[in-house]
């Protein structure tokens, strides 16, 4: 398990009470970056100082990453902070502070603790390594209320090369992503990497297409974070070949299963989670569609009917009706799992027995048939959780 020209570590720094909570991947060769981050208008300084240093070069050597404070909404001198912290680590490897990003979770309202990260850099430097047990430890030190690490990795061989697909990432509250290529995002924290060497423009493609879409696709508790972050790095690697078009859409789909794989440990990981929903939206406009699944999705009364299993299909029925979607109501069809429970629009008589036993499952799905069959769109699938009492008690103590 391993990135060319990459390495990883993993420290405790004393940013949280002996657990690892600093982290560096390292590039041993200038390596190319496109970014997403949060849309919410509340952006960490991280983010901040990140955009501004990818602003200023074409490549990055190196990320550094914490946990236990999100460094957003802690004051004016919080950018000064970050970016002394880069300066610093840029003279310790040699590096323009500009080839340095950074990325941060925890607490919104808590600093930097500068003193802490800056007498740990030298550790964090020389803890440095390929291999699994490094990349774990970078994994561990990104996580807030995260169970455990959560990583995916893929090893290719292809016609005209092969490499490797890495993908680290943490979230487990404050999750509903909305990200936009190279503009401000959801805290989850996204770091994925690769060895195959494609030009920005296929980056830019793969982002566009395949990265986002997926990491907007699902929900936990809908709220986006101030420090949502997808860092997609390949390493410059001047012997390789760049992709061609005919293997650039093989490998599209290897990063699509990736991404995919990745989505799924952060839902099933989720703060008191104990139930994934899939959301199908048929027969509808994409835009129609996305207003209806995320209302389902979002919606409090729904989350907490699914976590007890309750047959209480008028719920999802009204949030169609009020997702501002462009929608006849009354051709509304609905199914939990196989059962059909709203048909245009009313009560389609369905034993609560039936259903109940249905939404007692750790997965299933929810279909929505909007009714429009002049669309001939794909169907539109939108990932949730229920909500327990054990994110509520997460949730109400988290500072405390």
């Amino acid at each position: 398990m391993k990135i060319k020209d990459c390495k990883f570590s993993g420290i405790k720094a004393g940013i949280k009470k002996d657990k690892f909570d600093l982290g560096l991947i390292y590039f041993t060769e200038p390596s190319t970056c496109v970014a997403a981050f949060t849309k919410n208008l509340l952006k960490s300084n991280s983010i901040i100082v990140s955009e501004r240093h990818l602003k200023k070069t074409g490549h990055i050597r190196c990320i550094i990453a914490n946990s236990g404070c999100a460094n957003t909404a802690c004051g004016n001198d919080g950018i000064d902070i970050t970016e002394q912290i880069c300066k610093v680590l840029a003279e310790k490897l040699n590096l323009l502070p500009e080839e340095v990003l950074v990325a941060s979770t925890g607490v919104i309202g808590e600093p930097l603790p500068k003193e802490k990260i800056l007498s740990n850099l030298d550790h964090l430097i020389s803890s440095l390594g390929t291999g699994k047990g490094k990349i774990f430890n970078f994994a561990r030190a990104i996580m807030t209320t995260d169970t455990k690490p959560k990583v995916v990795y893929k090893s290719l061989k292809m016609k005209s090369q092969k490499g490797n697909i890495l993908c680290i990432a943490k979230g487990a509250g404050m999750i509903a992503p909305d990200l936009c290529l190279n503009k401000q995002h959801a805290t989850m924290l996204v770091f994925l990497l690769t060895d195959f060497l494609l030009c920005r423009e296929q980056m830019e493609q793969l982002m566009q297409h395949i990265i986002v879409p997926t990491f907007n696709s699902f929900s936990i508790d809908g709220d986006t974070s101030p420090n949502d972050t997808i860092f997609f790095v390949t390493t410059n690697i001047s012997n390789n070949v760049i992709v061609k078009d005919k293997e650039f859409k093989e490998l599209v789909e290897h990063f699509k299963i990736v991404c995919e794989e990745i989505v799924w440990k952060l839902l099933s990981d989720g703060e008191g989670v104990t139930k994934v929903i899939k959301i199908i939206i048929k027969n509808s406009e994409s835009k129609n569609a996305e207003k209806i699944a995320k209302t389902i999705a979002n919606s409090l009364l729904v989350k907490t009917a699914f976590h007890g299993a309750d047959p209480n299909w008028g719920r999802i029925l009204s949030c169609c009706g009020r997702s501002n979607a462009n929608i006849d109501i009354n051709k509304i069809n609905i199914w939990i799992g196989k059962h059909q429970v709203v048909k245009n629009g009313t009560s389609n008589f369905v034993k609560d027995s039936l259903v109940r036993k249905e939404m007692k499952k750790k997965f299933f799905e929810i279909i929505i048939d909007a009714g429009n069959t002049y669309c001939k769109n794909l169907p539109y699938s939108f990932f949730t959780t229920d909500l327990s009492k054990e994110y509520v008690e997460i949730n109400s103590q988290y500072k405390t």
